[in-house]
């Protein structure tokens, strides 16, 4: 395990095992409490239902896939859902090491290298560099990733993160609100692929309840990278937001005990989907992407 801290908070990752989340602990800007806002993995957990992970270099499921062949299929870091149909990239998994780190009492930072395998070696993607970065402050983590190119070509990518979200141990999310800076929703076909932004309406500009409400959906943002997702208790004064994304899909587990929220570059089915919103790095240079998980006051 491996912890990052400010003197009022605190950011506990597994880097050895794919990056996963451990916790996240975040001051209250409105009592200067400590709040425990994610759920954080836990063996013996499956890897993806809890904790956060990278979805990269696609996000959620891609079909047909270009990476299904050797030396990505069949490895241990390719994954299918039910229908076949291939999740989540596949960084999610890898080894990440410390390259930088400084500490502080107000702002603290560290910076993870992942390591690439051995096989993907004389691969396109083997000459994609990707350092995995936290900003961490009282009250606010930034997730960075520097993405390099170190080929003569370009490179298309989509990347998002998967956060499950809670509210200390106390709250199961039927107890929370949702509300955002304004969406379409992108309607999923039978296999969860992307078929249509529908530009018709506009959703999550305003709270909504998640009592009762069981969601597996995926949301445009109106305001590309300045949008945001939000979430609050009506017992509580502070409210989470989550930023950084042009998608976001929501998920709810069925224990109901956590919330997944995850902002990202593009749709799944990026290289397919006419709305997919694919990011490209030119040759031989760096792209940031980031994202930011922030408690406000209410």
């Amino acid at each position: 395990m491996y912890q990052l801290k400010t003197k009022q908070s605190c950011f506990e990752i597994h880097p050895t095992g794919g990056g996963q989340w451990l916790g996240l602990f975040l001051q209250s800007p409105v009592d200067g409490k400590s709040v425990s806002v994610v759920s954080g993995h836990k063996a013996p957990d499956p890897f993806f239902a809890s904790g956060s992970f990278l979805m990269f270099p696609w996000v959620n499921r891609l079909e047909p896939n270009p990476w299904a062949r050797e030396p990505f299929y069949p490895s241990t870091h390719w994954l299918t859902d039910g229908n076949g149909i291939p999740l989540h990239g596949l960084f999610h998994n890898l080894p990440r090491h410390l390259v930088k780190e400084k500490i502080g009492d107000k702002e603290s930072y560290a910076e993870f290298l992942i390591e690439i395998p051995a096989s993907w070696k004389g691969t396109l993607l083997s000459k994609i560099q990707v350092k995995e970065c936290y900003r961490l402050f009282s009250s606010e983590l930034k997730i960075i990733y520097l993405l390099t190119n170190q080929s003569d070509i370009e490179f298309p990518f989509a990347l998002g993160i998967h956060p499950y979200f809670r509210w200390n141990d106390d709250e199961s999310i039927d107890d929370l609100f949702l509300f955002g800076s304004g969406f379409h929703s992108v309607k999923l076909g039978d296999y969860l692929l992307p078929e249509k932004i529908q530009n018709e309406d506009i959703l999550l500009n305003s709270e909504e309840t998640l009592s009762g409400k069981n969601l597996d959906d995926l949301y445009f943002a109106i305001n590309g990278t300045n949008s945001y997702i939000g979430l609050f208790s009506m017992n509580k004064k502070e409210k989470l937001i989550i930023q950084g994304g042009e998608f976001y899909q929501i998920y709810t587990p069925q224990d109901r005990r956590s919330i997944a929220i995850e902002p990202m570059t593009g749709t799944g089915n990026f290289l397919h989907f006419p709305g997919g919103n694919p990011k490209t790095i030119a040759p031989n240079t760096e792209k940031q992407i980031e994202f930011s998980i922030r408690l406000d006051h209410f």
